[in-house]
């Protein structure tokens, strides 16, 4: 059933949710000599910004997303396009009509309350809706920004953000003076920091394929984007990371490291008994991001599952051998003729809760003999383990979306 924004009422659909934030964000009305106001939902970018296909593409997601709300659509070049947008600007709008909400303060009673009272779903439709057409991607400062046209519509978007308990870091940068003196004055800004970024596109997402591959070039590991079905073309991204400085990692309990322990020796027996049964065909790495399997609870406490397949993977792949040194002495397996490797997760598994992406893949698992193996794990000089297998790995790692420095990694074996 179709509804104009005026009959917009609880429980809003994503698309609503998704109009509204667009016209919260630009806040721009035209109200014609009868009273009948008209709100532009812009999609802006500067000029040769944009490739034709991308925006030709976010046009049809959007035309989607409003199929059901009666509205109009402006490409550059037609009739009007000028008086709705900058024409310097590429893009097109999306016009809707109004006979009751005609100032930002009206659009702000009518929905704010009841945003902010929606699922979570709709408030990230929202959200989605405020930062697709009009934000831009800061290169320098690996932020999202969006020029604010009017107070009260930017503190609903805050309160909008806050709602979510994602703990996202932004600043709502008032409007001031150029340092320089001259020129208009910067307007203000609602940015998102380099360092939410990445929690704030992987809960939120955006349609414009332009913005979203600003976003993705700017990552320094791989990642991999997930097409959200409520919304046409609705896009997130796992694995993002933009900045190389040190995560901070809680020191894990002795219940946890145990119970780790556990299923480490678990996967030596499973290996014992499963090696030289596998398929003929030669394993490789395979060089993008997997998925992490849900955590099983074990004595109240959540650990990740290791794959068999993927540890004797790693060994066949390092040829039985210890990466550490492949001269390393070593013996015959009693089942089979293959020499003795044990597999190592080189970001241990108790530290899955702090990627997006799996830890049990080919490229974090190291092939080492026992004695390396005892070492890393129970040995005073562990960096003497831990160096050379860290600068084998480190670009590997990054493939699958593991980006982590070295001092990470230290900590997590101290």
């Amino acid at each position: 059933m179709s509804r104009s924004i005026d009959q917009f009422t609880t429980p809003f659909s994503p698309a609503e949710a998704f109009c509204i934030g667009g016209i919260i964000s630009s806040c721009d009305v035209h109200t014609n000599e009868t009273g009948t106001s008209t709100w532009v939902l812009p999609v802006i970018h500067n000029p040769q910004k944009a490739m034709p296909e991308n925006l030709s593409a976010h046009k049809k997601h959007l035309q989607k997303i409003f199929s059901k709300i009666p509205s109009q659509l402006i490409s550059k070049g037609e009739t009007d396009y000028k008086k709705y947008m900058q024409p310097n600007k590429d893009g097109f709008v999306f016009l809707f009509r109004s006979d009751n909400i005609h100032t930002p303060e009206d659009l702000i009673n009518c929905f704010a309350h009841d945003i902010l009272s929606s699922d979570e779903s709709i408030r990230c439709a929202f959200l989605s809706g405020v930062f697709d057409g009009r934000s831009s991607w800061d290169k320098n400062g690996k932020m999202i920004t969006l020029d604010s046209c009017n107070e009260l519509c930017t503190q609903t978007i805050c309160s909008v953000i806050d709602s979510l308990g994602l703990d996202i870091k932004y600043n709502n940068n008032p409007s001031r003076e150029r340092s320089s003196g001259q020129g208009r004055p910067r307007k203000a800004q609602l940015r998102i920091y380099s360092t939410s970024v990445p929690d704030f596109i992987k809960k939120v997402g955006l349609v414009s394929p332009t913005r979203i591959k600003d976003i993705e070039n700017a990552s320094i590991c791989n990642f991999e984007e997930e097409t959200d079905k409520t919304l046409s073309g609705l896009t997130t991204i796992l694995g993002l990371r933009f900045s190389t400085r040190t995560r901070k990692y809680k020191k894990k309990p002795v219940k946890k490291i145990s119970i780790e322990s556990d299923l480490d020796k678990k996967l030596l027996d499973n290996i014992d008994a499963k090696i030289g049964k596998k398929s003929t065909e030669s394993p490789t790495y395979q060089g993008k991001p997997k998925k992490k399997k849900k955590p099983t609870k074990i004595s109240s406490t959540e650990a990740y599952p290791r794959d068999t397949n993927t540890a004797l993977n790693a060994l066949e792949i390092a040829n039985y051998k210890c990466e550490i040194d492949p001269e390393h002495p070593t013996f015959i397996r009693k089942k089979n003729n293959l020499p003795y490797t044990e597999p190592h997760h080189l970001i241990p598994m108790a530290y899955s809760d702090n990627f997006d992406f799996s830890l049990d893949v080919e490229e974090n698992i190291v092939s080492l003999c026992s004695h390396c193996h005892n070492q890393i794990h129970y040995g005073k000089d562990v960096e003497v383990i831990l160096r050379p297998l860290y600068e084998q790995r480190k670009d590997m790692l990054a493939r699958v979306g593991l980006y982590i420095k070295y001092a990470e990694l230290l900590k997590m074996y101290k």
